[in-house]
Parts: structure tokens; sequence; C-alpha cells
């Protein structure tokens, strides 16, 4: 019983340790599953669900020179840190958030159609899942691979897929 006291004594230490143990790990595991920017395509995609890893899987094959990785995420992903979607090289948007997003895209850029609701055929269907209305393809403002051709690189296997 005594031993028992003492554990429950001391558990908001364990708790802690174990906190601080979780957010450690968390931390070495984004820095060694992560590359920089310049090395990396970033998409981002606004829709409910989204196989992002699958489709980022099957986007890295034959990536072009200097690019290490393509990350794909939901627009939910951001949503504690609006900044990273600055810095994304692509975006899936539906017709009806475009006006909303208009900062982040590539000004005089055009849009590519991805999904029609009307036929019910899109890009990249196996991994994401679209809602129904048109959604388009837009290059962002802030992009680091528009010069490299990898931004459209990646855009252009992901319409073919």
């Amino acid at each position: 019983m005594r031993f028992l006291k003492n554990i429950f004594s001391q558990l908001h230490t364990f708790v802690l340790w174990a906190l601080m143990s979780a957010i450690l790990w968390s931390w070495i595991f984004t820095m060694v599953t992560d590359t920089s920017p310049q090395k990396k395509v970033q998409i981002y995609i606004y829709v409910d669900e989204l196989r992002d890893t699958d489709l980022a899987v099957y986007l890295e094959q034959d990536l072009p020179d200097g690019i290490k990785m393509v990350k794909v995420h939901p627009f939910t992903y951001a949503m504690l840190n609006v900044d990273l979607l600055e810095n994304s090289d692509l975006f899936i948007l539906p017709e009806s958030m475009v006006g909303e997003y208009e900062e982040l895209l590539l000004p005089g850029g055009e849009a590519v159609k991805v999904y029609d609701p009307d036929t019910g055929s899109g890009a990249a269907e196996d991994y994401i899942s679209y809602s129904h209305e048109d959604y388009y393809l837009y290059f962002g403002a802030k992009s680091l691979h528009l010069d490299d051709g990898a931004a459209k690189y990646v855009a252009d296997r992901l319409l073919t897929s």
C-alpha cells in the first residue's frame, strides 16, 4: 500500500516527464522526416477527405533533381499556423473558396480544372475525395519552385494521375 501511495504522490512528476519526452521525440521525428523548403514541393488541398500520404508517395516517384520529397496536406493542417499556407507551391481549391485564398495564389496565373462534378471525374481521384463543385489547381504566389520547374513537374504528374 505504501508503494502505491508513493507512486500516486509522484504522479504529476511522471506525467510531466512523459509529456516532455513525447514533445522531444515528436520534434526529433519531424526533424528526421522533413527537409528544407528548397528541397520539397508542398501541396495544400481543400477537401474533407484526403489520402495525403498515399498521394505524396505517388507524386514522389521520379522527382526532378534537387527535390527530395512532396508534402501533401489538407487545409486543416494549417489551421493553427496560416503562415504554412503562404509558402505552398500548389493549391487545389473548390471554386467557392478561391476568393478567400486569392492572396496566396500566383497573380495572373491560370487555374487548371482538376475536378468536374458534372462528369464526376478529376485528377488523383483515388486519393482526393472532391465535393460537388468545380476544383482548380493553382500555383502559390510565394512558391520556391516556379523557376526551377519542380512545381510544374509535380502539377503535371498530379493531373495525369
